[in-house]
């Protein structure tokens, strides 16, 4: 018995040493809390470990939609790694209402958060000592429509990566819907309801009559009065003459599973509206929305554990090559 007693504790131990060594990232972690416009926001930022001879560059995190932390539960760290290897500091931010971010993130616009990641480069311009022609913006999804309006109105940015980035916010929710349900094995007939009763929601979202909404109980789950605030601000919502604006590097990061996002819809539009000399275009082979491999195309307690186990063995290896070519040397 005291064999099998420290037999097990010796697994335990080094199973507890691997889950360290792995989640060991190679980078500095640093917080900060600062005073904006609009309130406090709760900052993170990954520094190089190595240090070096030049500045480094420096990129920052645009989230897409949800309450989402600054790190998205540690879920940016594998990418803030292959940064800092690459000699760039990564920063974000808790989105409003968040952790110790100030505000209410559902009482923003697309523009609103265009200010506020204006706002936070140029303090972290001021903070950082950085090479001035390596400020890149990242964006993913949702964060897709606010990464072209800094890059076109910030001097101060030169570069831009889109990961799965939507052009049109309600063409986006209807390949959702599809794909989506079409993931699941839903019969053709079970989606042309589901769209019907997403056309007839618009309908009354185009009215702003959120009473008659609630009264026609065509969700079981209605939306709360903020989120439906924040789609009537937003379903507008189209990246097109945003996009005829760009004259700066934009790279394009898209996953062949992608289930949320028409990345074919998104490529062709953005080939047709940006020159071919400043977008580069990567495709992330087993990639989905949020660059996973496609058997964590649903989280569930698989991916959770080997998240836990080795994180950045849960994303497609192509992701982490895009990102290191979307890089100013």
């Amino acid at each position: 018995m005291k064999k099998l007693i420290v037999g097990c504790i010796t697994v335990s131990l080094i199973l507890i040493g691997v889950v360290l060594y792995q989640n060991n990232f190679d980078m500095k972690i640093e917080d900060e809390l600062i005073q904006m416009k609009e309130g406090k926001l709760q900052l993170e930022y990954a520094l190089p470990q190595n240090k070096t001879k030049e500045k480094p560059g420096i990129v920052f995190f645009i989230h897409g939609d949800g309450p989402t932390t600054k790190n998205a539960d540690e879920g940016y760290y594998p990418a803030w790694e292959v940064l800092a290897k690459e000699n760039y500091i990564s920063v974000s931010w808790d989105k409003r209402g968040v952790g110790n971010s100030e505000g209410d993130w559902l009482s923003q616009t697309m523009v609103d958060r265009e200010k506020e990641a204006n706002e936070v480069i140029e303090w972290a311009l001021t903070h950082f000592d950085v090479d001035k022609e390596k400020v890149g913006v990242w964006g993913a999804s949702q964060g897709g429509w606010v990464i072209p309006k800094v890059l076109n109105d910030n001097n101060k940015v030169t570069f831009a990566i889109g990961v799965a980035p939507a052009v049109n916010w309600l063409r986006q929710g209807k390949y959702n819907t599809i794909a989506a349900m079409t993931e699941e094995g839903k019969t053709k007939a079970e989606i042309d309801t589901t769209l019907k009763k997403e056309a007839a929601i618009n309908k009354f979202l185009e009215k702003d009559d959120y009473e008659g909404y609630l009264e026609s109980k065509l969700d079981d789950e209605p939306l709360s009065k903020e989120r439906w605030n924040f789609i009537i601000k937003n379903m507008s919502l189209d990246a097109t003459n945003d996009l005829k604006k760009i004259t700066k590097p934009y790279y394009l990061i898209i996953g062949d599973s992608d289930i949320n996002v028409d990345v074919s819809e998104t490529e062709l539009i953005y080939k047709e509206e940006l020159p071919r000399d400043i977008l580069t275009v990567h495709h992330v082979e087993n990639g989905t929305h949020q660059m996973l491999k496609k058997r964590h195309q649903n989280t569930h307690t698989g991916t959770v554990l080997e998240a836990i186990w080795n994180p950045r063995q849960i994303f497609s290896p192509d992701y982490f090559k895009a990102l290191k070519e979307s890089l100013p040397n």
